[in-house]
């Protein structure tokens, strides 16, 4: 058993428990980096059916116009369901959301396309992209929160770590999924009907993600919190009135440049190799699976070392590497061989894993009970949505625009050197206790 110290009160969690709650956090989690990637690997046929025009790349472009669109709803969810998630309870708030991903997800999967139902197709296809968005904006911080809030304070950045796994998790279910169908039926028909498949496949991820939120417990932080009426009645108000603007914004520093590669690295990356350079998607997609296996394999483990020696040096560590790494990153890809984009997929998410459990958790640690659900999604979704959701389709712009295969680099260069300096000037939160 683990004891948890609630405002003087003590609170003793399994083992099993504390598991069961990251599993379910990283569900939602993992749902969100499936999602992103499968529009990936959907968008040259996404960008065939409901945006047929001659030119390729500038049809991948409104393709990524679309996918982009979805990150503007997550903002607005993030208010929403953080709202609701301090207000009423984590746990409720993370089966609403996980159940409004998995109807928008069949809504995209039996989709008619232009050559049906002409302009409405792709005006319905960015609705139910909104639509994603929104419930996605309530799932990262409420899983995170959730987790935090279960985990002792001597092991909280390694429980994180271990829901965060869901980053290379669902990522990996997507590659393993692409690979498989492609290989079983051929190209062709993915492109006609394997990424249908994907989307419904995702409903079945929501219904185990509420199945298995329904079984698990409140956070007993919030519990303790709303037992003495230390409940919010607008979190968000609060946290910007109360004197956390500050931190929101710097915590919105963190996100930046992660946000950038990670996209760069993945959705940017499959849609370039495979239908730019014409790498064959099996490939791409070997490539990817070694990648978010190392991803899961170490972000248990340095969160377990940032509890030990601190978040900082992980958080500072990730960003010099990756800095150092942008440019050969594209150089790599960009040969088109397939050990090099192993390697360089490999390197990527390697580094990745130094910060996974480091800086969610510092993020928890700078925030209140009464707020904490909703400055943490706050924070995630505005920079995803303005740094993630835009990423794709500006790597595509720069190479469109400049005819120079890795003017990507330099997208890449300027979000790392923002979350750089972020994590240089943050206070080391370890040892923080969650109840105030």
């Amino acid at each position: 058993m683990l004891t948890i110290y609630c405002m003087g009160e003590v609170v003793s969690v399994s083992k099993r428990d504390l598991l069961k709650v990251s599993i379910a956090s990283s569900l939602g989690v993992g749902f969100e980096f499936y999602d992103f990637l499968i529009f990936g690997y959907a968008a040259p046929a996404i960008s065939q059916l409901f945006f047929p025009i001659k030119n390729a790349l500038l049809s991948i472009l409104y393709a990524f116009i679309v996918f982009a669109t979805g990150y503007a709803g997550r903002p607005l969810g993030a208010i929403i369901f953080g709202h609701m998630g301090d207000k009423i309870g984590r746990k409720y708030t993370l089966v609403f959301t996980i159940s409004l991903m998995g109807a928008a997800s069949l809504g995209i999967a039996v989709l008619p396309t232009y050559y049906q139902i002409g302009i409405w197709a792709p005006v319905l296809l960015t609705i139910l992209r909104i639509l994603q968005g929104i419930s996605l904006g309530g799932e990262f911080g409420g899983g995170m929160t959730l987790t935090g809030e279960f985990a002792p304070i001597n092991e909280r950045a390694m429980w994180l770590g271990v829901a965060q796994t869901a980053q290379g998790s669902g990522p990996l279910l997507a590659v393993g999924l692409v690979g498989l169908l492609t290989l079983l039926y051929g190209q062709s028909w993915f492109i006609d009907v394997g990424w249908r498949v994907l989307f419904a496949i995702g409903v079945i991820i929501a219904i185990i993600g509420v199945y298995i939120r329904l079984r698990i417990s409140e956070s007993p932080v919030f519990r303790f919190a709303k037992s003495r009426g230390n409940i919010s009645r607008l979190p968000l108000v609060d946290a910007f009135r109360a004197g956390y603007w500050k931190r929101i914004i710097h915590g919105l520093g963190f996100i930046i440049g992660g946000t950038t590669m990670t996209y760069a690295t993945s959705v940017f990356a499959l849609t370039y190799l495979t239908s730019i350079l014409h790498v064959p998607l099996l490939e791409v997609t070997i490539a990817q699976i070694i990648g978010f296996t190392i991803l899961i394999i170490f972000s248990p483990i340095f969160g377990m070392l940032a509890d030990k020696y601190g978040r900082k040096p992980f958080m500072i560590a990730y960003a010099v590497g990756t800095l150092a790494f942008v440019y050969p990153y594209f150089l790599l890809i960009s040969t088109k061989s397939l050990p090099l984009i192993i390697l360089a997929q490999a390197v990527y998410n390697f580094m990745g894993s130094w910060m996974n459990g480091a800086y969610i958790a510092m993020l928890l640690e700078m925030f209140p009970t009464r707020v904490r659900y909703t400055a943490i999604s706050f924070i995630y979704h505005v920079g995803v949505a303005a740094f993630g959701g835009t990423t794709p389709f500006i790597a595509t712009y720069l190479i469109y625009t400049t005819h120079y295969n890795l003017a990507p680099v330099y997208w890449g260069l300027v979000g790392m050197t923002i979350t750089l300096i972020a994590f240089i000037l943050a206070k080391e939160t370890k040892g923080t206790d969650l109840n105030y």
